[in-house]
């Protein structure tokens, strides 16, 4: 437990700080923003399940912007962008964020991420744009569904 308050405080941390950079518009995001724990990943053409429930995968969404974290493996540094609109949820421009510079804190990189897709595919992402129908959402739960997956999530 105590592992996960400590993720939920980078996360909190890392959204605070992309929050005090200027944003002045409000989300109207409703449920969708917040940090989401991905547990389980149902594979539609096979009937497969993959339960992720031990596993520390998340989702943080704010405003246009989806974080990918993988606690367990040291990922927190992959971005897309995103919009939802009548039940449709879009992922899309993939990019690593990297510090660059002399002592790694003085210029900041985004890296488009454009052929290979494999260290997005842990959170169910599979292309640089993804479409997903917002099978499930409210306070609490999430599921998506992409043509191939569907998304299981927690909120914390």
């Amino acid at each position: 437990m105590r592992r996960y308050l400590l993720i939920i405080g980078l996360m909190s941390l890392s959204f605070a700080i992309l929050s005090s950079c200027g944003m002045a518009e409000v989300s109207d995001n409703g449920d969708l923003d917040g940090f989401w724990h991905l547990e389980r990943v149902d594979t539609l053409n096979t009937g497969g399940v993959c339960l992720l429930d031990e596993d520390r995968r998340f989702w943080g969404i704010q405003y246009d912007l989806l974080n990918l974290r993988d606690a367990d493996r040291k990922v927190d540094n992959l971005y897309m962008r995103f919009s939802h609109e009548k039940g449709v949820l879009r992922l899309y421009h993939p990019y690593v964020y990297k510090w660059g510079g002399e002592e790694g804190h003085e210029r900041v990189n985004d890296w488009p991420i454009q052929d290979d897709f494999s260290n997005l595919a842990p959170f169910g992402i599979h292309q640089a744009e993804e479409l997903f129908e917002i099978e499930t959402l409210n306070h609490s739960k999430m599921v998506l569904k992409s043509s191939s997956l569907r998304l299981y999530f927690r909120k914390f």
